[in-house]
Protein backbone atom coordinates (compact mmCIF):
# COMPACT_ATOMS: atom_id res chain seq x y z
CA UNK A 1 0.00 0.00 0.00
CA UNK A 2 1.49 3.58 -1.18
CA UNK A 3 0.80 6.02 1.42
CA UNK A 4 -0.76 9.15 -0.15
CA UNK A 5 1.26 11.59 -1.66
CA UNK A 6 0.69 14.25 0.96
CA UNK A 7 0.98 17.65 -0.01
CA UNK A 8 1.67 16.84 -3.54
CA UNK A 9 0.77 18.70 -7.04
CA UNK A 10 -2.77 20.26 -6.07
CA UNK A 11 -3.13 19.65 -2.82
CA UNK A 12 -1.95 22.90 -0.85
CA UNK A 13 -4.48 22.89 1.56
CA UNK A 14 -2.45 20.24 3.27
CA UNK A 15 0.62 21.87 3.13
CA UNK A 16 -1.04 25.00 4.12
CA UNK A 17 -2.44 23.15 7.01
CA UNK A 18 0.31 21.47 8.33
CA UNK A 19 2.18 24.61 8.17
CA UNK A 20 -0.46 26.57 10.82
CA UNK A 21 -0.16 23.31 13.08
CA UNK A 22 3.69 23.29 13.21
CA UNK A 23 3.78 26.97 13.17
CA UNK A 24 1.93 26.94 16.61
CA UNK A 25 3.83 23.91 17.81
CA UNK A 26 7.77 24.98 17.15
CA UNK A 27 9.73 27.38 18.68
CA UNK A 28 12.64 27.29 17.06
CA UNK A 29 11.33 27.30 13.11
CA UNK A 30 8.22 29.38 13.88
CA UNK A 31 9.59 32.16 12.16
CA UNK A 32 10.31 30.34 8.53
CA UNK A 33 7.16 28.57 9.07
CA UNK A 34 4.71 31.49 9.15
CA UNK A 35 6.39 32.42 6.10
CA UNK A 36 5.71 29.18 4.47
CA UNK A 37 1.82 29.59 5.39
CA UNK A 38 2.18 33.17 4.17
CA UNK A 39 3.58 31.67 0.56
CA UNK A 40 1.41 29.27 0.76
CA UNK A 41 -2.17 31.20 1.28
CA UNK A 42 -0.94 33.37 -1.45
CA UNK A 43 -0.04 30.52 -3.78
CA UNK A 44 -3.62 28.93 -2.76
CA UNK A 45 -5.16 32.16 -4.14
CA UNK A 46 -3.30 32.35 -7.79
CA UNK A 47 -4.02 28.71 -8.34
CA UNK A 48 -7.85 29.46 -9.01
CA UNK A 49 -6.98 32.30 -11.01
CA UNK A 50 -8.36 32.54 -14.66
CA UNK A 51 -5.44 33.73 -16.41
CA UNK A 52 -3.02 30.85 -14.60
CA UNK A 53 -5.55 28.53 -15.18
CA UNK A 54 -5.03 29.17 -18.80
CA UNK A 55 -1.62 29.73 -18.80
CA UNK A 56 -0.99 26.25 -17.06
CA UNK A 57 -2.96 24.83 -19.73
CA UNK A 58 -0.76 25.94 -22.56
CA UNK A 59 2.35 24.91 -20.33
CA UNK A 60 1.10 21.23 -20.73
CA UNK A 61 0.27 21.36 -24.20
CA UNK A 62 2.78 19.31 -25.47
CA UNK A 63 3.35 16.90 -22.77
CA UNK A 64 2.16 13.70 -24.35
CA UNK A 65 4.23 14.66 -27.20
CA UNK A 66 7.14 14.94 -25.10
CA UNK A 67 6.61 11.99 -23.17
CA UNK A 68 6.30 9.92 -26.52
CA UNK A 69 9.70 11.40 -27.63
CA UNK A 70 11.26 10.21 -24.07
CA UNK A 71 12.07 14.70 -23.74
CA UNK A 72 12.15 16.08 -19.89
CA UNK A 73 11.30 17.40 -18.13
CA UNK A 74 7.46 17.47 -19.78
CA UNK A 75 6.44 20.67 -19.85
CA UNK A 76 6.92 23.57 -22.53
CA UNK A 77 9.35 25.83 -19.84
CA UNK A 78 10.34 28.23 -22.69
CA UNK A 79 6.46 29.33 -22.79
CA UNK A 80 6.76 30.04 -18.42
CA UNK A 81 8.72 32.95 -18.61
CA UNK A 82 6.53 35.74 -19.60
CA UNK A 83 3.72 34.46 -17.15
CA UNK A 84 5.80 34.32 -14.60
CA UNK A 85 6.93 37.66 -15.22
CA UNK A 86 3.60 38.63 -14.90
CA UNK A 87 2.95 37.37 -11.57
CA UNK A 88 6.68 38.29 -10.05
CA UNK A 89 4.81 41.98 -9.10
CA UNK A 90 1.98 40.20 -7.46
CA UNK A 91 3.86 38.23 -5.67
CA UNK A 92 5.68 40.55 -4.25
CA UNK A 93 2.61 42.88 -3.87
CA UNK A 94 0.86 40.26 -1.50
CA UNK A 95 3.78 39.01 0.70
CA UNK A 96 5.31 42.29 1.15
CA UNK A 97 1.80 43.81 2.92
CA UNK A 98 2.24 41.13 5.40
CA UNK A 99 4.62 42.98 7.00
CA UNK A 100 7.19 41.34 9.67
CA UNK A 101 6.26 37.86 8.14
CA UNK A 102 8.83 38.76 5.67
CA UNK A 103 12.30 39.34 6.73
CA UNK A 104 13.82 42.24 6.12
CA UNK A 105 16.70 40.59 3.71
CA UNK A 106 14.02 38.95 1.33
CA UNK A 107 11.84 42.21 1.48
CA UNK A 108 14.53 44.07 0.12
CA UNK A 109 14.97 42.12 -2.49
CA UNK A 110 11.82 42.07 -3.53
CA UNK A 111 11.44 45.83 -3.45
CA UNK A 112 14.13 45.95 -5.45
CA UNK A 113 13.34 43.19 -8.40
CA UNK A 114 10.08 44.54 -9.07
CA UNK A 115 11.92 48.04 -10.40
CA UNK A 116 13.87 45.86 -13.10
CA UNK A 117 13.41 46.02 -16.64
CA UNK A 118 11.67 43.48 -18.54
CA UNK A 119 14.55 42.11 -20.46
CA UNK A 120 16.28 41.78 -16.88
CA UNK A 121 13.21 40.21 -15.37
CA UNK A 122 13.03 37.53 -18.56
CA UNK A 123 17.26 37.24 -17.71
CA UNK A 124 16.53 36.26 -14.14
CA UNK A 125 13.27 34.12 -14.33
CA UNK A 126 14.82 32.02 -17.45
CA UNK A 127 18.13 31.40 -15.40
CA UNK A 128 16.11 30.14 -12.67
CA UNK A 129 13.90 27.94 -14.49
CA UNK A 130 17.29 26.46 -16.03
CA UNK A 131 18.86 26.08 -13.18
CA UNK A 132 18.03 27.68 -9.73
CA UNK A 133 21.45 27.67 -8.12
CA UNK A 134 22.30 29.91 -10.69
CA UNK A 135 20.15 32.66 -9.20
CA UNK A 136 20.74 34.31 -5.85
CA UNK A 137 19.01 32.71 -3.46
CA UNK A 138 17.03 35.74 -2.18
CA UNK A 139 16.34 36.18 -5.73
CA UNK A 140 15.34 32.91 -6.29
CA UNK A 141 12.81 32.71 -3.46
CA UNK A 142 10.74 35.40 -5.12
CA UNK A 143 10.83 33.89 -8.58
CA UNK A 144 9.86 30.89 -6.61
CA UNK A 145 6.92 32.03 -4.78
CA UNK A 146 5.85 34.14 -8.32
CA UNK A 147 6.25 30.65 -10.07
CA UNK A 148 5.04 27.71 -8.16
CA UNK A 149 1.19 28.33 -9.12
CA UNK A 150 1.56 28.09 -12.32
CA UNK A 151 4.18 25.05 -12.59
CA UNK A 152 2.38 23.49 -10.18
CA UNK A 153 -1.72 23.79 -11.92
CA UNK A 154 0.28 22.92 -15.24
CA UNK A 155 1.63 19.01 -13.29
CA UNK A 156 -1.22 18.83 -10.96
CA UNK A 157 -2.83 15.89 -12.66
CA UNK A 158 -0.13 14.59 -14.98
CA UNK A 159 1.05 11.24 -14.97
CA UNK A 160 5.09 11.40 -13.49
CA UNK A 161 7.17 8.86 -15.39
CA UNK A 162 8.11 5.85 -14.28
CA UNK A 163 11.47 4.64 -12.77
CA UNK A 164 12.16 3.06 -16.11
CA UNK A 165 10.96 5.78 -18.20
CA UNK A 166 13.02 8.70 -16.16
CA UNK A 167 16.32 8.26 -13.78
CA UNK A 168 17.19 11.84 -13.06
CA UNK A 169 17.86 13.85 -10.10
CA UNK A 170 15.72 16.71 -11.37
CA UNK A 171 11.90 16.59 -11.60
CA UNK A 172 10.69 14.93 -15.24
CA UNK A 173 7.63 17.54 -15.34
CA UNK A 174 9.06 20.75 -14.73
CA UNK A 175 12.85 20.09 -14.25
CA UNK A 176 13.12 21.32 -10.68
CA UNK A 177 15.57 20.14 -8.17
CA UNK A 178 14.65 17.84 -5.32
CA UNK A 179 13.92 19.86 -2.62
CA UNK A 180 13.83 16.42 0.11
CA UNK A 181 13.48 12.34 -0.72
CA UNK A 182 10.69 10.01 1.20
CA UNK A 183 10.11 6.73 1.43
CA UNK A 184 6.47 5.81 1.78
CA UNK A 185 5.63 2.41 1.17
CA UNK A 186 5.65 -0.53 3.91
CA UNK A 187 8.88 -2.45 3.76
CA UNK A 188 8.47 -6.00 2.69
CA UNK A 189 6.06 -5.03 -0.64
CA UNK A 190 9.01 -4.31 -3.09
CA UNK A 191 12.24 -6.11 -3.75
CA UNK A 192 15.15 -5.06 -2.53
CA UNK A 193 13.09 -2.78 0.36
CA UNK A 194 10.83 0.15 0.03
CA UNK A 195 11.55 2.39 -2.41
CA UNK A 196 12.04 6.17 -2.64
CA UNK A 197 10.41 9.29 -4.02
CA UNK A 198 12.02 12.68 -4.81
CA UNK A 199 10.12 15.81 -4.10
CA UNK A 200 10.67 18.53 -6.47
CA UNK A 201 10.96 22.27 -4.90
CA UNK A 202 9.28 23.86 -7.46
CA UNK A 203 6.36 21.97 -8.76
CA UNK A 204 5.58 19.17 -5.67
CA UNK A 205 5.65 16.45 -7.81
CA UNK A 206 7.18 13.33 -6.68
CA UNK A 207 8.82 11.25 -8.68
CA UNK A 208 10.69 7.77 -8.16
CA UNK A 209 14.34 7.70 -7.32
CA UNK A 210 16.97 4.76 -5.99
CA UNK A 211 17.80 4.12 -2.66
CA UNK A 212 21.56 3.97 -2.59
CA UNK A 213 22.16 6.41 -5.04
CA UNK A 214 22.84 10.34 -4.30
CA UNK A 215 20.33 12.59 -5.34
CA UNK A 216 22.92 14.89 -5.81
CA UNK A 217 25.35 13.89 -8.11
CA UNK A 218 24.72 10.40 -8.75
CA UNK A 219 27.31 8.52 -6.21
CA UNK A 220 26.27 4.76 -6.01
CA UNK A 221 29.17 3.74 -4.08
CA UNK A 222 28.01 2.57 -0.49
CA UNK A 223 31.34 3.62 0.69
CA UNK A 224 31.14 7.23 -0.07
CA UNK A 225 26.98 7.74 1.41
CA UNK A 226 25.55 7.86 5.08
CA UNK A 227 22.81 8.34 6.59
CA UNK A 228 22.41 10.77 9.89
CA UNK A 229 19.55 10.62 12.28
CA UNK A 230 18.52 12.98 15.07
CA UNK A 231 17.91 10.40 18.11
CA UNK A 232 14.47 10.90 18.73
CA UNK A 233 13.20 11.85 15.18
CA UNK A 234 13.98 8.52 13.58
CA UNK A 235 11.44 9.85 10.98
CA UNK A 236 13.90 12.47 9.32
CA UNK A 237 17.44 11.95 8.40
CA UNK A 238 20.45 13.40 6.30
CA UNK A 239 21.29 11.33 3.67
CA UNK A 240 25.25 12.51 2.41
CA UNK A 241 27.62 12.08 -0.49
CA UNK A 242 31.06 12.57 0.48
CA UNK A 243 31.93 12.60 -3.40
CA UNK A 244 29.98 15.98 -4.31
CA UNK A 245 29.27 17.15 -0.22
CA UNK A 246 26.26 17.16 -1.11
CA UNK A 247 22.99 16.00 0.84
CA UNK A 248 19.51 15.69 1.13
CA UNK A 249 16.88 15.29 3.96
CA UNK A 250 14.99 12.32 3.82
CA UNK A 251 11.71 11.84 5.44
CA UNK A 252 11.09 7.48 5.95
CA UNK A 253 7.07 7.88 7.07
CA UNK A 254 6.38 4.19 8.03
CA UNK A 255 8.48 5.27 10.98
CA UNK A 256 6.56 6.64 14.21
CA UNK A 257 5.89 10.24 13.87
CA UNK A 258 6.11 9.53 9.98
CA UNK A 259 2.42 9.35 9.36
CA UNK A 260 1.55 13.42 9.75
CA UNK A 261 4.64 14.98 7.78
CA UNK A 262 3.94 16.75 4.67
CA UNK A 263 7.64 16.75 3.32
CA UNK A 264 7.66 20.26 1.87
CA UNK A 265 6.44 21.72 4.70
CA UNK A 266 8.18 19.57 7.40
CA UNK A 267 11.27 19.93 5.60
CA UNK A 268 11.20 24.10 7.21
CA UNK A 269 10.50 22.50 10.66
CA UNK A 270 13.12 20.16 10.79
CA UNK A 271 15.65 23.20 9.86
CA UNK A 272 18.23 22.17 13.04
CA UNK A 273 19.20 19.54 10.69
CA UNK A 274 20.58 21.50 8.31
CA UNK A 275 22.20 23.85 10.11
CA UNK A 276 23.96 20.86 11.46
CA UNK A 277 24.50 19.29 8.17
CA UNK A 278 25.88 22.86 7.00
CA UNK A 279 28.32 22.52 10.43
CA UNK A 280 29.74 19.46 8.92
CA UNK A 281 30.86 20.92 5.47
CA UNK A 282 27.61 19.83 3.43
CA UNK A 283 25.16 21.39 1.21
CA UNK A 284 21.68 21.06 -0.04
CA UNK A 285 21.08 21.64 -3.87
CA UNK A 286 17.68 23.19 -3.08
CA UNK A 287 17.53 25.55 -0.14
CA UNK A 288 14.22 25.29 2.01
CA UNK A 289 12.09 28.15 3.16
CA UNK A 290 14.23 28.28 6.35
CA UNK A 291 17.00 29.58 3.96
CA UNK A 292 18.73 26.61 4.47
Amino acid sequence: MIRRRRGGPGDVATRLARAEELTVADGVAAGPLALVAAVLRHHERRAGNDLIRSEATLLGAAVEANRAGARFPLLDLDAAAGPVMAELDVAVGSLLALGSTVPEALAGAGRDVVTWSGPDRRELIEAWLDDPSLVEPRLAFWTRVAATPLLERAVTGLRVPTGEEWHGGACPLCGGQAQVSVIAEESGEFLGGSPRSLVCGRCSAWWPFPRAVCAVCGEEDPRNLGSYFADDSRWVRIDACQTCHGYVKTFDLREPGGLAVVPLVDDVATLMLDIWAGEQGLARPVPSFAGV
